[in-house]
């Protein structure tokens, strides 16, 4: 008996103790796993509070957008809005900087959360991505 293979098994002794030898374990059992960190919860809410309020402003642009055209065709008509493709990329041109906003909302988070780092800085980059876009309409549409 001087082998241990000769024997009956003691537990957590042998081959079947090495990791990658013996049985597979079953569901339920062996150690626990390493728990991965949960996806953050907080930044999650707060740039999807910020997507909807881009979403009323941005609705709000565009209902004053209707009426931005009434001036055209008299005396004081010379706005750059009396243009149609200059109209259409001002009432595209916020929806455009909120669906920039959200992405860069995401997936610079993904690629922080990749790396380690937090996402935080990325909402700011978010933020002035819609906040320029919405400030060029601004001025196409108030400006000289």
């Amino acid at each position: 008996m001087g082998d241990y293979q000769s024997g009956p098994a003691t537990p957590g002794y042998g081959p079947s103790a090495t990791p990658g030898y013996g049985p597979p374990a079953m569901p339920g059992y062996g150690p626990p796993a390493t728990p991965r960190p949960g996806a953050p919860i907080g930044y999650i809410v707060v740039v999807v509070v910020f997507a909807v309020l881009g979403g009323l402003v941005d609705a709000l642009f565009s209902f004053g957008m209707l009426f931005a055209t009434d001036s055209c065709g008299t005396s004081a008509g010379s706005a750059l809005v009396c243009n149609p493709a200059v109209w259409a990329f001002v009432v595209v041109l916020p929806w455009a900087g909120l669906l920039a906003a959200v992405l860069i909302a995401a997936v610079g988070a993904v690629r922080a959360r990749r790396r380690g780092r937090s996402p935080w800085p990325v909402l700011l980059v978010a933020v002035a991505a819609y906040l320029l876009a919405a400030g060029v309409a601004f001025l196409l549409v108030f400006g000289t």
